[in-house]
């Protein structure tokens, strides 16, 4: 691989004199050698390596001969016992990465610049071209989808030749017909022996018998559910699930402690890893389990926000026993519970950026302007401060008017919201519909979700005319909103209007 050799046409030029010559008796690490430069310099002395006899640089006492110089790693991806490609300045390559050391050339048909350009004799080529253009008369085949060279069939479509000479043929493993270009076996036997495999592969990883067969069982069951392509592609996904209850049981545990190990969370990513566990009898899935894990890890989540040294995680860890102990007494439940830690988490919060602890009365008020809804919500957290931690703090008077403030306030943000988005899908229109039946006139922002279109009408103004409960509401569509004089907001005298 070392000569270059050419044509008695070209012109080369040894590096070392200089002289033209025809062809060049050595090439060392890309320096060229005519035949009397070669006879000059390289000398034949014992290889230092192999201690042979062999024509050597006299320069380079620590050169070695031809067959050291290939007895060496790929200088690349470090294999051995390859057939050489090149010889380069950083020792052999392999013929699969000779072209990355390789300048790149521009194709003579393309123009592009390529290391890998070939002269494609099957095509008649003249000119080294890259892979792209050697390879233009290859595509897919029209029946068994391999990327191959492709003939013309009588009913038009572009086949390979196996498929065009033989059409179909029985399947050698299970007899079932399939294209002669797919060869020794069909897609469905060569995914089901992939899925074999992978499952053996697999199973080498338990340390108990046990779970290795209920892990060779499971891939079996996987392939029967989704079939041997997807179950092939999917089998190593569920292998360190497999493994983990391997060093934390030795076997299959009941539901309940795969639920308080792994959380609801990870065992949703392995759901049909579960269903083929309950479909074993090897579980039982009990009824509302996983709703109770999923509150536990959410009050667990609530808790630490704060610190675990810290007054406000005492005070949080407080309320929460005694909402415990309500629970042992069956007058609360687990949903209950979090949705009163929640509150009482944020008025924590409000407190400490006060600096207040425990929260007073200025911490209440504060945390009651930016969240008015959650009075009630926060009111079991105050009655525990003042009854058990001994605060002078209570809930202020329900104040309806700012409430009603507060209210059109947010329905106005709504509504500017969706005047900016437009309402022309149905969902926004939908959206449109009750909050508008919310702002002008009083009813639930759920009043419209469910409205049929029988039962929503254009209005002669071109507004809504809603039905809703034998009663009709004029609401206004979006652009009339918008189309009115100076106004960028939900004006007071629309509001009126359509009372």
């Amino acid at each position: 691989m070392n000569d270059l050799k050419s044509t008695p046409e070209a012109k080369l030029e040894c590096d070392e004199c200089g002289k033209i010559v025809a062809k060049f008796s050595r090439v060392l690490k890309g320096h060229r050698y005519c035949a009397t430069c070669y006879a000059r310099i390289f000398k034949r002395r014992l290889c230092p390596r192999c201690g042979n006899f062999a024509r050597l640089p006299k320069d380079d006492l620590k050169a070695v001969c031809r067959k050291c110089q290939r007895d060496k790693p790929c200088a690349r991806c470090g294999k051995t016992g390859f057939n050489i490609g090149k010889l380069t300045p950083y020792g052999p390559a392999c013929k699969a990465c000779t072209p990355y050391f390789a300048d790149p050339e521009p194709c003579d048909i393309c123009g592009q610049p390529s290391t890998k350009l070939t002269r494609s004799l099957r095509q008649g080529l003249e000119h080294r071209a890259c892979p792209r253009c050697s390879r233009s008369d290859r595509s897919t085949c029209g029946a068994c989808h391999r990327h191959r060279r492709l003939q013309r069939a009588p009913d038009g479509r572009m086949l390979c030749q196996p498929c065009l000479e033989k059409g179909e043929i029985p399947c050698p493993k299970c007899k079932a017909p399939m294209p002669a270009g797919y060869g020794k076996q069909c897609q469905n036997c060569y995914w089901s022996g992939l899925l074999e495999k992978r499952i053996q592969m697999d199973s080498s990883a338990f340390s108990t018998p046990g779970l290795a067969q209920s892990f060779e069982a499971f891939g079996h069951w996987l392939g029967g559910k989704v079939g041997g392509h997807k179950a092939a592609l999917a089998i190593h996904r569920y292998l360190p699930f497999f493994v983990e209850i391997g060093h934390q049981w030795g076997n299959i545990p009941s539901y309940d402690e795969l639920l308080r190990h792994f959380g609801t969370q990870r065992l949703r990513r392995v759901l049909l890893a579960m269903r083929w566990m309950e479909a074993a009898g090897l579980i039982f899935v009990r009824v509302g389990a996983k709703e109770e894990e999923s509150e536990k890890r959410r009050i667990a989540n609530t808790l630490n926000i704060f610190p675990a040294v810290s007054p406000e995680r005492a005070i949080l860890d407080g309320y929460h026993k005694s909402l415990q102990g309500n629970l042992l007494k069956g007058e609360t439940t687990l949903r209950s519970i979090r949705l009163a830690l929640s509150p009482a988490a944020a008025l924590l919060l409000k407190a400490k950026e006060i600096e207040v602890m425990p929260p007073d009365q200025r911490a209440l008020a504060a945390y009651l302007e930016i969240a008015p809804g959650q009075r009630a919500a926060v009111s079991g957290f105050v009655r525990y401060l003042r009854e058990v931690m001994a605060t002078e703090i209570a809930l202020p008077k329900f104040d309806a008017e700012k409430a009603r403030r507060n209210r059109i306030q947010q329905l106005e943000a709504k509504m500017l919201k969706l005047m900016r988005v437009g309402t022309d899908d149905k969902t926004n229109n939908r959206r449109w519909l009750s909050i508008s039946l919310a702002y002008f006139h009083g009813l639930s922002v759920n009043a419209g979700k469910n409205l049929s279109e029988e039962q929503i009408s254009i209005h002669q103004d071109g507004g809504y005319t809603v039905t809703l409960n034998g009663e009709k509401y004029w609401v206004p569509r979006v652009d009339l909103l918008s189309e009115r004089p100076g106004s960028s907001t939900p004006t007071r005298s629309i509001r009126e209007d359509s009372a």
